[in-house]
């Protein structure tokens, strides 16, 4: 066996367990996050964290009542706003003015860790809202408001 060949598999095992953990630490930022409209309204300051915990929980039980799949959705639910890491949360007046490519700042946050597809796979149904999990994830997130 080469060992060289260990070695370089070992480097690259190392390098996707550094960005898990960064992929770990943004999600974690998450918590530190405000949801600016409720900071617009003057009403509340749940953060985005919180927010995406009630929006799956309130897709799962939308799901289950409509005859969907309720693991689909909880997961719809909970990566919705997982881009906001990077972007931040946006009222929806400062949404208007603003350009940040939510799909760009989601691929750069999940670049290195072997779960891009997947997740990405999950984005794009979402944004698509082409399935019944879909459009209850964006009833869930909606009724979260």
């Amino acid at each position: 066996m080469n060992k060289d060949c260990d070695f370089q598999k070992n480097l690259k095992g190392r390098d996707q367990l550094k960005r898990l953990a960064d992929f770990l630490f943004e999600v974690g930022m998450l918590k530190k996050s405000p949801r600016t409209g409720f900071q617009f309204l003057g009403t509340s300051s749940d953060n985005v964290a919180e927010h995406s915990f009630r929006t799956a929980v309130i897709g799962y039980v939308l799901a289950h009542q409509a005859g969907a799949d309720p693991a689909k959705t909880v997961l719809l639910c909970l990566f919705h706003d997982l881009h906001e890491a990077r972007t931040g949360d946006f009222n929806y007046v400062s949404r208007r003015y603003n350009s940040s490519d939510r799909t760009q700042a989601l691929k750069d946050c999940l670049a290195g860790t072997g779960l891009e597809e997947s997740v990405l796979g999950f984005w794009h149904e979402l944004e698509s809202v082409d399935t019944p999990e879909a459009r209850l994830a964006q009833d869930a997130d909606q009724i979260d408001l």
